[in-house]
């Protein structure tokens, strides 16, 4: 399994917020097939930057995910997220390497 972890950064901005739930959202259903939904973020205590909001992507494998990426959603988001970059924070997290 293979996941792209989205964290908003903490910010009073609700144009920014409103921006990823109706766009950003909406692409990262798209490429997963399926419904990504926002959580808001509880805590985060022993992290310096701080988060609001947290989603996630998920796929079989890092192969599909490429293949995902690169599908026209895929560049959509990536096109979509080039606006607003320093406001989040994206981890790739690969449960299929062998550790």
């Amino acid at each position: 399994m293979y996941k792209l972890l989205f964290f908003l950064h903490k910010s009073g901005d609700d144009l920014l917020l409103q921006h990823f739930r109706e766009f950003t959202l909406k692409h990262l259903s798209d490429i997963t097939e399926s419904e990504v939904k926002l959580a808001k973020v509880e805590s985060n205590l022993l992290l310096d930057t701080k988060y609001s909001y947290y989603c996630e992507a998920t796929a079989n494998s890092k192969n599909e995910m490429d293949k995902r990426m690169s599908s026209k959603a895929g560049k959509a988001l990536n096109k979509d997220l080039m606006d607003f970059h320093e406001q989040l924070t994206v981890i790739a997290v690969n449960y299929g390497e062998e550790n």
